[in-house]
């Protein structure tokens, strides 16, 4: 029986193995950063996605509650008469019943609520279900407001001017700010920060999500606040942590604002102002 040439198993060489190693270098290069702002573009549609059930849970607080909007926070008690900050997020709280939708997936250092209240010698916030105590958004000051009166924040004679609002009030919804994502200030630093003055924090590159008072949800985007030596200014946060100025670019109401603030309103020459 004739047996032909028995064939032999050629084997890579050793440049063979360094193009394909090269050439799956190339692809990693391209394909990471692709991956990496598909994971930070899901991350963002989650944070507005967070904001847009906040202002859902909002109206639905309005609806029974003869459409008065909730006190940004005011002094509360716990069953065991134990003072404590009631604020709008336990407010709304029953209505969406997580306490990790009032979190960024972004923000790696969301506000230490608890921790920020004690720094300023305010009692704890109140128990809910389940706890509010760290967050990454912000109300509007001036439309989910401190009420009249509040004696957190005048413990005289508890007068402070500013009453709760009725969406009535409201009268360009579409812009007019509910939930942004934004902290708490303490006062001081480069930026000249007033203590819970609640600036912006962009946290998807220089875009804010927010949720608008008729409830629907669009991104804001942001610039660096700078002095006159072109240096972002800051501060910190209630809790202690560093935080940034930042300021809005686009076109509306807020324009140049560095935390969304204030009902708009319309001039006869059709430029906005607040009430």
């Amino acid at each position: 029986m004739h047996v032909g040439p028995m064939r032999v198993k050629r084997a890579f060489t050793l440049i063979e193995l360094l193009v394909v190693i090269a050439i799956i270098a190339i692809l990693a290069a391209i394909l990471f950063p692709v991956f990496a702002q598909a994971k930070r573009a899901a991350k963002q549609t989650v944070c507005l996605s967070n904001v847009k059930q906040m202002g859902t849970a909002a109206a639905l607080y309005l609806g029974d509650s003869d459409d008065t909007y909730p006190i940004t926070f005011y002094m509360g008690f716990e069953s065991t008469y134990q003072p404590c900050i009631l604020s709008s997020f336990q407010s709304i709280q029953p209505y969406q019943k997580s306490a990790q939708m009032v979190i960024c997936p972004e923000d790696g250092t969301p506000l230490d609520y608890k921790a920020g209240s004690m720094n300023l010698g305010y009692p704890a916030p109140c128990h809910s279900s389940p706890d509010v105590t760290s967050m990454s958004y912000q109300p509007n000051f001036k439309l989910i407001d401190v009420g009249d009166p509040n004696f957190l924040v005048n413990p005289w004679t508890g007068q402070t001017g500013r009453p709760v609002h009725n969406a009535s009030e409201v009268e360009f919804p579409t812009h007019t700010s509910e939930f942004f994502d934004a902290t708490i200030a303490l006062g001081g630093g480069s930026a000249s920060f007033v203590t819970y003055q609640m600036p912006i924090q962009p946290r998807h590159r220089d875009l804010i999500n927010v949720v608008w008072a008729d409830g629907h949800g669009k991104p804001l985007h942001t610039k660096p606040e700078v002095n006159a030596s072109g240096v972002q200014v800051g501060g910190n946060s209630l809790d202690g942590k560093p935080i940034l100025a930042w300021d809005v670019t686009d076109s509306g109401p807020y324009r140049g604002k560095r935390e969304l603030e204030g009902i708009p309103t319309q001039l006869a020459d059709g430029s906005w102002s607040f009430r």
